[in-house]
C-alpha cells in the first residue's frame, strides 16, 4: 500500500485555508478589496464573500485562526505578498509545520468577524 505523502495531505486540507487566511489579513490590515485580495492568493473572489458572509466553512480555517503563531506566519506571508513577493506554498507549509499547526486540531476556534471589511 502506497500512503499519501504530508504534502498530498496538506494541500487536501489546508491550502485553501491559508489562502483564505492570507486574503483575509491582506484585506484587513491593507484594505484590499475582496478582489485584490484573491487576486493575489490565487482564489476565486465569491469564495471569500461567502465566508466573510458565514454562508461557507473552510475546513482548517479555524485551526489556523485559533493560532496565534500562525497568525504570525500568515502576517509575515501576506506582507510579502503585499509587497509584490511571492510566496511558495511549500514555504508556507514547512513553515506552519515547524510550529506544529497540523498536529493539534483541539483549538478552540476564533471567529473571523474581525476580518470583514
Amino acid at each position: 500500500m502506497i500512503e499519501k505523502s504530508f504534502c498530498e495531505k496538506f494541500i487536501k486540507k489546508y491550502s485553501t485555508a491559508v489562502r483564505v487566511a492570507v486574503a483575509l489579513d491582506l484585506m484587513r490590515r491593507y484594505n484590499m478589496s475582496q478582489f485584490q485580495a484573491a487576486k493575489l492568493v490565487n482564489l476565486p473572489q465569491p469564495l471569500l464573500h461567502y465566508v466573510l458572509h458565514k454562508k461557507r466553512r473552510i475546513r482548517g480555517l479555524e485551526e489556523i485562526l485559533s493560532d496565534a503563531d500562525a497568525l504570525e506566519k500568515i502576517k509575515k506571508f501576506s506582507d510579502k505578498v503585499a509587497q509584490g513577493g511571492r510566496v511558495d506554498m511549500c514555504e508556507i507549509c514547512m513553515s506552519l509545520r515547524s510550529l506544529g499547526v497540523f498536529r493539534n486540531s483541539r483549538h478552540r476556534p476564533k471567529t473571523i468577524d474581525g476580518y470583514k471589511n
